[in-house]
């Protein structure tokens, strides 16, 4: 007799909110293009270009099913997506710290539909000063690529997303600081 696979969904944070619509690989792979695209730009030509990337970024065709998610179910489809936008900064910024790793989700997620933003902060109290600055992914004010403590440690200095989806959602500019 089989036994159904194994639901892994309990080790998500968001685990509770219902089962979000699946990803087509097409969508993936589109989101991955973008992915790879920008982190190029932030290689080659650093922030600045990178994050207009980002402003500029259209979502990929069929992610309206995924813009229109309730909040819980979208992070909860974003947490499951974390690994394919990885995949890519893994092969292209292997050594990349927070800021690509936070970007390349972003993008990526972006480009799924998905209303995210990178958020670049400054430590309150430095301890190490090589590492003063830092950055994570946010989803519906839910950190996804970082403890969700990370906001206590740190004054915000940039929030940055796609301004499509952000003007979709009727929420704050592309670019906003606080």
């Amino acid at each position: 007799m089989r036994h159904p696979p194994p639901d892994w969904a309990f080790l998500l944070a968001s685990s509770d909110a219902p089962a979000p619509p699946p990803v087509p690989m097409r969508m993936r792979l589109r989101a991955a293009v973008h992915t790879a695209r920008a982190l190029r730009i932030l290689q080659k030509h650093g922030w600045g270009p990178a994050h207009r990337y980002l402003q500029q970024l259209r979502p990929v065709p069929g992610s309206e099913r995924h813009a229109a998610l309730p909040p819980l179910t979208a992070i909860r489809l974003a947490r499951q997506e974390i690994l394919w936008s990885q995949l890519v900064r893994r092969i292209l910024a292997p050594d990349g710290l927070c800021l690509p790793r936070s970007f390349s989700l972003a993008v990526y997620l972006s480009a799924l539909g998905l209303p995210c933003e990178v958020t670049v902060a400054r430590e309150l109290c430095a301890n190490d000063l090589e590492y003063r600055f830092h950055s994570w992914t946010e989803l519906h004010g839910e950190v996804l690529n970082d403890s969700p403590v990370v906001k206590q440690g740190f004054r915000v200095l940039q929030r940055v997303s796609a301004a499509a989806i952000a003007a979709r959602e009727g929420g704050r500019s592309s670019l906003t600081a606080p």
